[in-house]
């Protein structure tokens, strides 16, 4: 099983670059790194040239014009060019824990998708990350919000392992799906333009399609470091009138997605 990192960015190459020296930390490497840049400047750029000239895997780097928020967009536009079966997919401001992707591979099940633990860092935290370099997280590292999250375990997680529920929240910056679901339901809807909700639209129409979610616990962990809000209430409450359309008619397939990135 090949298995495609696909880091979402714009604009944070500080970011960018711990996340992708925490990608190098790993017990086992992703087939390829695939950085989707929603329109960042030719600075994220020199971030992923620099990185892929030593890189022990494949590193791409696919961009498009910044004409505003398209993240469901840039990530159709990864995903298509992606050689991996599996598809994990996390965002530019995440550190993972070094089992990250061998934790992905492992609990990868057919019929299913998955969604890893978060650990939120603060921005004190953050900051010293930045400046000084990756260090070792644990539980009982100082400046963690949701300490619990921290722990990854594998005793811990085959006693609540594959908990599917409805009610578990999604999270974009730490999902993994099989590229042939994602084929199947024409990946993410790019009719959704600015912040909010594109990811709960694949993951209804995925479910529709029959496909589970399975919420890993205390494996797969990554940590998000801290930024300030990037929330737009106007848009939310368009792309959630989106959602709500597609929540109601249980469709499947969007008609604006990953197949007009996909050469015929």
């Amino acid at each position: 099983m090949l298995i495609s990192l696909i880091i979402s960015t714009y604009n944070a190459p500080v970011a960018l670059r711990r996340t992708l020296e925490s990608v190098v930390s790993q017990t086992e490497y992703p087939h390829e790194v695939i950085v989707a840049d929603d329109g960042s400047t030719d600075e994220t750029a020199e971030v992923v040239r620099r990185f892929a000239a030593s890189a022990p895997f494949a590193v791409r780097h696919v961009w498009h014009e910044d004409t505003g928020f398209r993240l469901g967009a840039i990530r159709n536009k990864a995903i298509a060019g992606a050689e991996g079966d599996y598809i994990v997919q996390i965002d530019g401001d995440i550190l993972l824990h070094p089992r990250f992707v061998e934790d992905h591979r492992r609990y990868a099940r057919r019929g299913a998708f998955a969604c890893g633990s978060r650990v939120l860092l603060g921005q004190k935290l953050t900051d010293e990350i930045f400046r000084d370099g990756i260090r070792r997280i644990t539980p009982w590292t100082r400046g963690i919000l949701n300490r619990k999250n921290a722990l990854r375990s594998a005793m811990l997680a085959s006693v609540v392992d594959a908990v599917a529920s409805s009610r578990l929240k999604y999270r974009g910056c730490n999902m993994a799906f099989w590229r042939d679901d994602l084929v199947a339901v024409n990946g993410y809807d790019e009719n959704y333009r600015g912040w909010g909700c594109e990811d709960h639209d694949l993951v209804a129409r995925l479910i529709n399609h029959g496909v589970k979610f399975v919420a890993l616990r205390h494996v797969a962990v990554c940590y998000h470091m801290w930024h300030p809000s990037s929330k737009a209430t106007d848009s939310f409450e368009r792309n959630n009138r989106l959602l709500a359309e597609t929540r109601a008619s249980g469709r499947v397939k969007c008609e604006n997605g990953l197949d007009s990135h996909i050469e015929k």
